[in-house]
């Protein structure tokens, strides 16, 4: 009797032990979300390549998309984010100049097209930017002019030769989704955005695309920033955005993609 209790209280105490064993040791460490600012232009589909990132095993991703200029004020005032992805080069090389990015880590994503956006159904009353000129649009929005998609919509006018005879109806927003908004609504006649936000918006159509000439080349820089609270996988994240699938995701939004770093 005593061997048979002897065989059956070891394997108990042996649990016991282990059990306390697990309650004691520390638990696996849980990677922190990313943090990544990115143009508002990119809401949908960088959402969508942040998905299938997590899916395939990695960190979590959050995002906080607005105009690359707001973005670039936040980093500047030491916002604790990851990756920053701007609509220009402009902010971005202000931000590097700056030290607020890692200039090893900084790649070209990807190219847009710019065009005049009108309300769905709209008349073909403007077929080309020569047209903005006459009374067709009164009210015309553009983001502002420190906004990527604002200086690339005022060079593009100011080549056509249209500014002034515009600018008096001009009705300015603080970012690209602001004025696809106001034309989605009605409460703008017409407004320059990207082609990728015509595409996301079933409300509006593109009455004309701005010719490429016209304004600086469009282009979407990302860099990890010089204080990311998770580096390696930040950078990990943007080389997953030049990855096959992700490009995927950006081409079916109508992203072209960058030819290389």
């Amino acid at each position: 009797m005593l061997l048979l209790l002897a065989c059956i209280g070891a394997p108990a105490e042996q649990t016991a032990e282990r059990a306390a064993e697990a309650v004691s040791a520390p638990a696996a460490p849980v990677a922190a979300p990313l943090l990544v600012l990115a143009a508002s232009s990119l809401t949908e589909s960088l959402s969508a390549v942040g998905q299938r990132w997590t899916a395939a095993g990695n960190p979590a991703v959050n995002f906080s998309f607005d105009a690359s200029s707001r973005l670039a004020k936040q980093i500047s005032a030491g916002a604790p984010a990851d990756l920053f992805v701007s609509a220009d080069n402009e902010w971005m090389d202000q931000m590097q100049a700056g030290g607020f990015v890692r200039a090893e880590t900084r790649r070209t994503l990807l190219g847009n097209r710019l065009v005049l956006a009108v309300p769905a159904g709209a008349p073909p009353l403007i077929r080309a930017p020569a047209d903005l000129a006459g009374a067709a649009v009164q009210r015309l929005a553009l983001a502002g002019e420190s906004v990527p998609v604002g200086r690339y919509g005022r060079a593009a006018l100011r080549h056509a030769g249209v500014m002034d005879a515009v600018e008096a109806r001009v009705i300015n927003g603080d970012n690209v989704r602001i004025v696809l908004g106001w034309v989605a609504s009605g409460e703008a006649d017409a407004g320059i955005v990207y082609a990728t936000d015509v595409r996301a918006e079933p409300r509006v159509q593109a009455a004309f695309t701005f010719p490429a000439e016209s304004h600086p080349p469009i282009v979407y820089p990302a860099a990890v920033l010089s204080g990311a609270p998770e580096p390696v996988a930040a950078a990990g994240f943007l080389a997953w955005c030049q990855g096959a699938e992700a490009s995927a995701l950006f081409a079916a939004a109508g992203f072209t993609l960058a030819p290389g770093p």
